[in-house]
């Protein structure tokens, strides 16, 4: 294993406890509109950006589905939600503060919007302390293609065999590995993919393990 120094974190189902919220709110969207979005449907969305997402089910479900009023439910249903607070995954903070203490660089690679991102950590000091954000608008292709990933690297001016990505998708964790990355997957939804396991730095069950890998 390459010395590491920077840690790339994704931020959904990583980061803050939001894909099963997210989930609930896809399918009860698509419900609404007499419409069934399988949890298969919805794993094979996660560590996707919206838009992606979007012209899927466009294309699963056709003339049959309203996008502008599903968009509309699902958004409405988590930004209620999202107003009681969504909380932290399990060992976040503790590794940031390991991280910073060790002195690595820290980057936000997430394929939600920016307003998102800053919603999410709104309260706190965490969004200021990153040293890099990508974005969904930062990049023409979402995961699982590197693109995210290659530009945090060229913003830190790091090389990818020294930075560490931290993903809780299958999708996060190609995206990574293709950009030459060293990644582990902290599973949320999703078990591993055979392929992502086998290329992996690691596979942890929690936030808390990772530090042993800084």
């Amino acid at each position: 294993m390459n010395e590491v120094k920077a840690v790339l974190f994704d931020m959904d189902g990583l980061i803050f406890d939001t894909e099963g919220l997210y989930k609930a709110c896809w399918q009860y969207a698509a419900e609404e509109q007499g419409l069934v979005l399988t949890d298969e449907d919805y794993q094979s969305f996660i560590g996707v950006q919206d838009v992606e997402c979007e012209r899927r089910i466009t294309v699963k479900f056709g003339e049959a589905l309203d996008l502008e009023r599903f968009c509309q439910v699902r958004d409405n249903m988590f930004n209620a939600e999202q107003g009681k607070g969504i909380p932290f995954k399990p060992g976040f903070s503790k590794l940031f503060a390991h991280s910073k203490q060790k002195g690595l660089k820290c980057a936000l690679v997430t394929s939600s919007p920016l307003k998102k991102a800053k919603h999410h950590f709104a309260g706190t000091d965490y969004f200021s302390q990153f040293d890099v954000v990508v974005t969904a608008e930062d990049v023409k292709n979402g995961k699982p293609a590197p693109d995210c990933y290659l530009m945090a690297c060229a913003q830190l001016d790091i090389g990818p065999a020294n930075c560490l990505v931290l993903e809780d998708s299958n999708n996060g964790m190609r995206s990574g590995l293709e950009a030459g990355c060293q990644a582990i997957m902290i599973p949320d939804l999703l078990i591993p993919a055979a392929e992502v396991e086998r290329r992996a730095t690691s596979i942890c069950t929690s936030l808390a393990d990772v530090k042993f890998y800084l």
